[in-house]
């Protein structure tokens, strides 16, 4: 008797097993945050991936409201940059926490990464509506890059700035971020494997079906070629930088995005960046500051525990040592 109940359950389990639906992609992609971000969600019920990936969508907007400083709508972060000097803001728990790994990353870069430089960032306008045809003058990059180092503390909860320079710009963290939350959200309707990416910052979970996600690194000087592949699975966060998204040529020089904290030029050190961290808002910031060092921010992606890629304004490849990467090809 015992034996044929044995045989009953297993027959049962074996048909339970094959009613079940193979898990299939949804795929969405908007905009938001300046770029567009596609949602990959592998899951057998659709209805529920495409109600995560809303939800999700819905918390990174969230997050873009709370973080920009840019468009009409006020903000904590619009008011703390008017606010008078040395007058004390009271900021969320959310923006104090991404405030101090921003400065905490400042440090730890040793300069090369600095979100007190809004007004800079605007005086470039790569951010702006009207496209840019030139860069700005020497004088006028010194006048908004004065006082925009040591311009910040906190005390009793409190933020104080003090220097009408130093205004907060937290497009450099706060994209990886909102791809954080975006994932949290995910998870929160038992999605366990799936990816964002919005622009080159992205994180993924799990796998893509029974294999690994593949991710390509795009040869920064050739849009259309790929200069290293990557095969991925867990939760694993990867972010590039490069100077080929936000640029103009002015006189036959390339001017992009990525400024030097501390001349307020252009930094000419690398053409891309990319960096695997423990979270999408690490990765999103140290791209950036690594970017800016160069070569050398790879004695600093070790010191840290992030795994990089850096390629040098010649072209040149550098990488950590337990970067898990399959580079291409090698100038």
């Amino acid at each position: 008797m015992c034996q044929i109940r044995s045989i009953i359950l297993i027959a049962m389990t074996v048909f339970l097993l094959s009613c079940q639906q193979a898990d299939v992609d949804t795929h969405e992609t908007r905009f938001m945050m300046g770029t567009l971000v596609s949602f990959t969600v592998t899951h057998a019920d659709k209805t529920l991936a495409k109600k995560a990936i809303r939800k999700a969508a819905e918390e990174m907007q969230r997050v873009e409201s709370i973080f920009t400083i840019y468009g009409d709508q006020p903000n904590d972060i619009k008011a703390f940059n008017q606010s008078p000097i040395n007058t004390g803001i009271h900021f969320t728990p959310e923006i104090s926490k991404l405030l101090k790994t921003a400065l905490m990353i400042e440090r730890q870069s040793l300069g090369s990464f600095n979100p007190k430089l809004a007004l800079l960032n605007k005086l470039w306008g790569f951010s702006q509506t009207i496209a840019v045809e030139h860069p700005p003058s020497q004088q006028a990059i010194e006048k908004y890059l004065h006082g925009t180092q040591r311009c910040l503390q906190q005390q009793a909860k409190q933020w104080f700035r003090s220097t009408s320079n130093c205004q907060l710009d937290f497009g450099a963290i706060a994209k990886g971020y909102a791809i954080d939350r975006g994932i949290a959200v995910l998870r929160q309707y038992d999605i366990q494997n799936a990816m964002i990416n919005a622009g080159g910052d992205m994180r993924l979970i799990g796998k893509h079906g029974s294999k690994d996600w593949r991710i390509g690194i795009r040869d920064p000087r050739h849009k259309d070629e790929i200069i290293a592949t990557l095969s991925l699975h867990g939760d694993v966060s990867i972010v590039t930088s490069g100077d080929y998204e936000r640029y103009f040529m002015y006189q036959g020089q390339r001017y992009h995005h990525i400024l030097e904290p501390k001349t307020g030029w252009v930094s000419r050190h690398s053409q891309s960046t990319t960096v695997i961290a423990a979270n999408a808002m690490l990765a999103d910031a140290w791209s950036t500051a690594l970017f800016v060092a160069g070569k050398k921010g790879i004695k600093l992606a070790e010191k840290y525990g992030l795994q990089a890629l850096i390629i040098d304004s010649e072209g040149h490849q550098y990488t950590t040592k337990d970067m898990p990467i399959n580079l291409l090809s090698k100038p």
